[in-house]
Formats: C-alpha cells, sequence, structure tokens
C-alpha cells in the first residue's frame, strides 16, 4: 500500500485583493496551513507529500517565505516531497525554485518530464512543471510512459482538465481525462482548480485524479471549508481519497434579510443576532437583502461600529424599498415610465441571464426612486 498527502494552489504570497489591512496576519495564516498539511503528512507516516504548483508566487514571492519553507520541509525528512511548479511559480530563472538549494528529499519538477523510481516501494513518481505562465500545449503529448514491473504508479502535475470546447484555462497546460486514463498511472495530482474535484477513470469508474482545491481560502469565492488530500493505493490499484479539512480560517458568505424591520434598532438587533451564530476569527462576507422600509437606509457604519471583534467583515446591500410599483406607475411621469420599460424588457428577456440582470436593474431603480420618497 502507498499512502501520500496532496495538495495544490497554496498561494504564499499571493497579493490577496481587498485584504490589505489584514494581509500580514493572513500570510500568516497560510503558513500555519501548510504546518497543518506537514503534521497531517507526519502523523499518517504518508509514502510522499505531493504539491501540485503555484506554492509560492513567481510575482511578489519573497526569500523570507522561500525560506519558511525549506525549513518546513527539512522538518519532515526524509518523506519525499514532490512539487510541480504551476503558472504562478513556473521552472524559470529567477525563480527560488532554481536560485535557493533545496533539501535532497525535495523534487521539483520542471519542463521535461521527471521520473524517480522507488523499487523498495515498487513504486515511480512522474512529474512535469510549468516552464513559463502559459502553456497551450498538453504536457502529456511528450509523457515518456510508465515504467514496467512497478505496481504503482503516481502523476503529479499542474495544469487544466479540459472536459468541453476552449476555455479560459486551455492557455494552462489542458489535458483530457481520456489522456490522463492513457498514461497508465493509479493516480493524478493536480493542481490549477481552485474547486476541489474528482475525477472517475473512464474504464474502472474509480477516482484516479484529482484537485484538491486551495487549502486556504484567497477570496470570498473559495468559501467554506478548505482541503488537503490524504490518499491511499492499495495492493491491487484501489485508490482511496479522504479530504482533509485544513484551513487556518474559513470565507464564509452569509445571507441577512431586513424584511418587514421598520427601526434601525431592529436592522442592528437582527443583524448581532445572526452574528453571534458565526465564529468571530473566520472572514465573514455579509449581503443584506430583502424589502426594507423606503424610509430607512441600512445603518452599514452603525453596523460596522458594532462589529469591531470580528476578524474580518464586509458588507453589501441589496435590500430594495417597499415601494408600490403599481401606485407609481399609474402616477405617470419619468419614475412611472422608467418601471415600465423595465417590466417590457423582462418579458422580453430570451434567457434567464438576461431576465436577472434586469431584475437587478428593477432594484437598482427602487432604490433610486426611494431615495426621492424618502
Amino acid at each position: 500500500m502507498i499512502r501520500f498527502i496532496h495538495t495544490a494552489d497554496v498561494h504564499l504570497d499571493a497579493p490577496l485583493t481587498n485584504l490589505s489591512s489584514i494581509y500580514e496576519i493572513r500570510q500568516e495564516d497560510f503558513r500555519r496551513t501548510m504546518r497543518r498539511i506537514r503534521d497531517v503528512a507526519i502523523n499518517n507516516q504518508v509514502d510522499f507529500w505531493l504539491i501540485a504548483g503555484d506554492l509560492l508566487e513567481y510575482h511578489g514571492g519573497t526569500r523570507a517565505t522561500a525560506l519558511f519553507l525549506r525549513e518546513l520541509f527539512d522538518s519532515i525528512a526524509p518523506i519525499p516531497i514532490f512539487i510541480s511548479p504551476g503558472n504562478h511559480d513556473p521552472w524559470q530563472e529567477g525563480s527560488f525554485y532554481q536560485t535557493m538549494e533545496w533539501p535532497a528529499h525535495v523534487h521539483i519538477f520542471t519542463d521535461e518530464w521527471g521520473v524517480y523510481e522507488y523499487p523498495e516501494k515498487s513504486c515511480v513518481l512522474y512529474g512535469w512543471g510549468f516552464p513559463q505562465a502559459h502553456v497551450t500545449t498538453s504536457p502529456l503529448d511528450s509523457f515518456p510512459g510508465t515504467l514496467p514491473d512497478y505496481r504503482y504508479h503516481i502523476m503529479v502535475i499542474h495544469g487544466s482538465v479540459i472536459t468541453g470546447e476552449h476555455t479560459e484555462h486551455s492557455v494552462y497546460a489542458p489535458m483530457t481525462i481520456g489522456g490522463l486514463a492513457d498514461t497508465g498511472v493509479n493516480y493524478v495530482a493536480l493542481g490549477h482548480i481552485h474547486k476541489p474535484m474528482q475525477f472517475l477513470h473512464p474504464q474502472t469508474q474509480q477516482v484516479f485524479a484529482v484537485y484538491p482545491g486551495s487549502p486556504e481560502g484567497l477570496s470570498m469565492k473559495e468559501n467554506g471549508e478548505r482541503y488537503a488530500i490524504l490518499g491511499t493505493i492499495s495492493g491491487n490499484g484501489d485508490v482511496t481519497v479522504e479530504p482533509i479539512s485544513v484551513q487556518s480560517r474559513i470565507s464564509r458568505k452569509l445571507t441577512i434579510s431586513l424584511k418587514g424591520l421598520e427601526t434601525i434598532d431592529a436592522i442592528v438587533e437582527r443583524v448581532e443576532q445572526e452574528l453571534s451564530q458565526v465564529n468571530k476569527e473566520d472572514l465573514l462576507y455579509v449581503t443584506f437583502e430583502g424589502e426594507r422600509a423606503s424610509y430607512l437606509q441600512v445603518p452599514v457604519e452603525i453596523i460596522k461600529s458594532r462589529c469591531k471583534k470580528y476578524f474580518f467583515i464586509q458588507f453589501t446591500d441589496q435590500t430594495y424599498p417597499d415601494i408600490d410599483e403599481q401606485q407609481v406607475k399609474e402616477k405617470g411621469g419619468v419614475l412611472g415610465k422608467w418601471l415600465e420599460k423595465l417590466d417590457d424588457l423582462e418579458q422580453a428577456a430570451t434567457n434567464e441571464r438576461e431576465k436577472a440582470v434586469i431584475q437587478l436593474a428593477k432594484r437598482e431603480a427602487l432604490q433610486q426612486i426611494g431615495s426621492v420618497f424618502r
């Protein structure tokens, strides 16, 4: 049996847009997450640590962070570590992969396929790395093939699994499930897509390729728990993967309805009640929604003043005033014609996307009308 830990897309020293006020703390969170993954590897006595790219930013990555990684990797020796450089940390001149000396048990792949044999484990590791930010051809075209007389075959690679037509990810080492299956490996440790995804082998219908997702959320889009993969390959080649929650903080999206609330105090009380249910050390992205009294505005600044105990919190107001649309239309004038025009556009919408855009425009219109009546 072979056991491994698989992670990818850590993005150490990434800019973290909109988090400048807590940037240094978040960077320490990312380092803590890496230490946690290291601990999972040690506690589970893994045979290999697989890192499928975008580990340390090529643009903006610091020597201090590179030294942190070197010390972290030293602490897990002699467990072999395999890194497949990605589009954010390519194997190219000036990268810390090339300018720093790494421990002997750390293996960094290049754009020429690397093959590492472990006869005592009857296992071979194969890997490839980005030589620059964009690669439009499939690295599988030059895959050397699996070595004979070994039981286990593992691939580590950063790139895009393309399941349809050309996409924005097609310039990032495009691959197909069929192409990966044809290599004959037991497991493909993937990186690049930040959302966890698992792929089944076309013939065996068993999991054989996995994107673990980013282990620490980089934005509000990467909300919820984040994972590393603890995997095993049995003696007969069956693959088992277990997502292990490893994040330091969770990015959480919350929606709070303000419908029916008629005073500022009532709004503030509702928000405090909803927020009392969540971990104040997480990153909170709160959206206010629903119909509100037309004479009220959401008191965002007051709410912020009550939320200083939270590590990070961001508010978005998507409420709309309780205006009688029909009454406004019957009165005519510019405002009534505005709403009638939006109704016509909504009815003429040819798909759900167009309809959603018109509905958003109507909410904005009601916001403006509400400010006139306030």
